[in-house]
């Protein structure tokens, strides 16, 4: 599971969503590929290797492990997607590999789409996330101050406590500073997003995944900035929130400590940031979701709103390979943008309505 950006403001865009007792009439509405938003104009073949590790995370899995791959509401299991992921596993290993031709029959022959509606509404909220930057050193000295930690080995140093002591210091002196870096404010946003990449002051690149929290609840801070009066709602977004800090470092402290959740970090060897499916992420094709509503390596296809409104619509196929705290409902997406470049701004700008479709495997029937 990763924290993010979405946190920052949770609170105030899950008041306008249905509330979570209004989830069970989750509805799965038979279509076709032809009918999906954008299916002839996407290069489906940008989402393949996403695809493919998604695919042998569950071909390794328990066959018999619990999976929603029935539109009926009833158990699905890892075997039903195994006609598919082995036809996916095949196809990569063929000289058609790059035929997007070839790959789009793959997917019409395995899969059927279903348009999801919760309580007769098509329309769900899509927020967006990134992998962040930020500048560090292996030991403190100059700029670099600020810590970030490692998950204590359990029963060693006691972390269930609230962010403020923890940015205090009380847990200086066990061995578990990963990096120092040179911006608290950064360190904080890092802790959002749940992963990232730290610029060491030797010209080294330390990458960085979740690795676990203080097990304190996560409080919006976006929240109490718009009932202090310091932003309107229309404000609340990640850059607007980072403003009203670095304007305000006196008061920065206090309102990031309101949330008392902490985040502590492992470093990765991998290019790109893990998911919770336990495989990396791919910008721009790997969405977080809600793992009650959809499980984890099931495919989507998304007709979104862009945050660049001179962008038009994000309509393509994706990926359900990670989560999030403030990632609930059958209509909840979290659109994974990548690092550097757009990421960030449009990460930080995303709050928009989309309609989500989920591609099932054909032969579920004939698991019953």
């Amino acid at each position: 599971m990763i924290f993010r950006l979405i946190f920052l403001i949770g609170g105030i865009i899950l008041s306008a969503c249905q509330s979570p007792n209004d989830q069970s009439n989750l509805e799965y509405i038979s279509t076709y590929f032809g009918a999906l938003p954008g299916w002839d104009k996407d290069k489906t073949l940008e989402a393949l290797p996403a695809i493919e590790r998604s695919c042998e995370a569950i071909l390794k899995a328990d066959p018999n492990k619990v999976y929603r791959t029935r539109p009926d509401g009833n158990p699905g299991y890892a075997l039903d997607w195994h006609p598919f992921c082995n036809a996916v596993k095949s196809y990569c290993a063929s000289s058609k590999k790059n035929d997007e031709a070839e790959w789009r029959a793959l997917l019409v022959h395995y899969l059927i789409p279903y348009k999801l509606s919760l309580n007769g509404n098509c329309i769900g909220k899509f927020t967006g996330y990134y992998e962040p930057l930020l500048r560090g050193a292996t030991r403190r000295y100059g700029s670099y101050q600020t810590p970030l930690y490692k998950l204590p080995k359990e029963g060693t140093v006691t972390v269930n406590i609230p962010r403020k002591d923890i940015v205090d210091g009380k847990l200086q002196g066990n061995g578990l500073e990963l990096v120092w870096v040179d911006d608290s404010i950064d360190a904080f946003f890092l802790q959002i997003q749940g992963s990232g990449r730290v610029l060491l002051d030797d010209g080294k690149m330390l990458r960085l995944g979740y690795a676990g929290t203080n097990k304190h609840p996560y409080f919006p801070i976006g929240k109490t900035l718009v009932r202090n009066g310091a932003l309107k709602l229309e404000e609340v977004s990640m850059q607007g929130i980072r403003n009203w800090l670095m304007m305000h470092p006196k008061e920065a402290d206090a309102i990031m400590n309101e949330n008392e959740s902490y985040v502590f970090f492992r470093i990765l060897n991998e290019e790109n940031p893990i998911g919770s499916q336990g495989v990396p992420l791919t910008p721009t094709r790997s969405m977080a979701i809600d793992p009650k509503f959809i499980s984890l390596g099931t495919p989507i296809w998304v007709n979104l709103a862009h945050p660049d409104k001179e962008q038009g619509s994000l309509q393509h196929l994706m990926i359900a390979q990670d989560t999030g705290g403030a990632i609930k409902g059958g209509l909840r997406g979290d659109y994974f943008w990548g690092f550097g470049g757009k990421s960030a701004e449009y990460a930080g700008k995303m709050n928009s309505d989309g309609e989500y479709y989920v591609l099932l495997p054909k032969n579920f029937e004939s698991q019953s």
